[in-house]
């Protein structure tokens, strides 16, 4: 496949030279580093920007939005059970199991920065 990092035409020429630009987009758009801007008198393939890092009150939301996903439902039947008192042993293994592994992903896939 053809590098197109360091294609430009000038803003003049694009009517003549369409279906190269076209082609070129094609490929920025495959490729997701790289977009076309206006850079002058020209259209230039340019890098996109590292993403910018989630804060940590977006890594919060996150971690919290993912937890509510996984286990609200069953910390919210253990709730009730308790009170009814039909909670059983088992039940509570396989609630904390579930736990774990929502804890452990959570802190693989949104550690916080100092966790990084």
């Amino acid at each position: 496949m053809t590098d197109y990092s360091n294609w430009k035409i000038k803003q003049s020429d694009l009517e003549q030279k369409q279906e190269e630009y076209t082609e070129v987009a094609d490929w920025c758009n495959e490729s997701g580093q790289y977009h076309i801007e206006p850079v002058g008198e020209y259209y230039a393939v340019v890098e996109n920007p590292a993403p910018v890092p989630p804060t940590d009150e977006e890594i919060r939301q996150m971690r919290i939005n993912y937890r509510r996903e996984h286990i609200d439902d069953q910390t919210a039947e253990r709730s009730r059970k308790m009170a009814n008192g039909s909670w059983t042993d088992e039940d509570e293994q396989a609630y904390l199991a579930l736990d774990a592994e929502v804890t452990a992903y959570i802190e693989e896939h949104y550690p916080y920065p100092e966790q990084r």
